[in-house]
């Protein structure tokens, strides 16, 4: 049914038909799709461009030995030795890591690379190193009188008993039985070993 249109009027205007209407409506639809997900790609880039940017200015040692929590790394010390490890905790200036048959805390000034799977991502936000000093292990290995070995700025080492801690440790070296005294921002490396059960 035909309605009528007052005062002879086309309800298009300008005389289009309704099939150009909704071919006109089509191309403006396509358009804007078209533009819409143009707009969307440059958008996905930016962000991708700025999340690696985030990345690479915030990925330091101590984040990437954060993130590999858990992990095997290696790591290159100071020392120019090469040590493969898992990352236990990491604390203000420490990293706990474990060997074989051994805990180790390594001052994380003495780490120097951190050689992580490619899928160890360092995350900023997510760090908080809560596990204190290293001058706070040595309190806990001085309480329990534990045999360590410590690796000394230069390379020297040293194995005894942690017997006390002030301005300075305290070492019992059996094979002497003398006493060391060692200055703590000296001291690059806490090794202990763990005792393996026999059965």
């Amino acid at each position: 049914m035909n309605t009528p249109v007052p005062n002879g009027e086309d309800p298009l205007g300008g005389g289009e038909s309704l099939l150009g209407a909704s071919q006109g409506g089509a191309e403006g639809a396509d358009r804007f799709l078209a533009d819409s997900r143009g707009e969307e790609a440059v958008e996905s880039a930016r962000r991708g461009r700025w999340a690696r940017h985030l990345l690479e200015e915030s990925t330091t040692i101590a984040a990437t030995l954060h993130a590999s929590v858990g992990n095997e790394v290696y790591l290159m010390l100071r020392t120019g030795e090469r040590r493969r490890v898992e990352v236990s905790s990491l604390g203000e200036d420490y990293v706990q890591v474990r060997g074989s048959a051994s805990i180790l805390w390594i001052r994380l000034s003495c780490v120097i690379a951190v050689e992580a799977a490619s899928s160890v991502v360092a995350n900023p936000e997510a760090f908080d190193p809560a596990e204190g000093l290293l001058s706070e292990v040595l309190e806990d290995l001085v309480a329990d009188e534990l045999q360590i070995t410590l690796t000394l700025v230069g390379g020297a080492v040293l194995a005894g008993v942690a017997i006390s801690l002030g301005a300075a440790l305290r070492l019992r070296l059996p094979q002497s039985g003398n006493i060391a005294v060692i200055d703590l921002a000296n001291i690059e490396i806490i090794l202990l070993d763990i005792p393996q059960s026999t059965r």
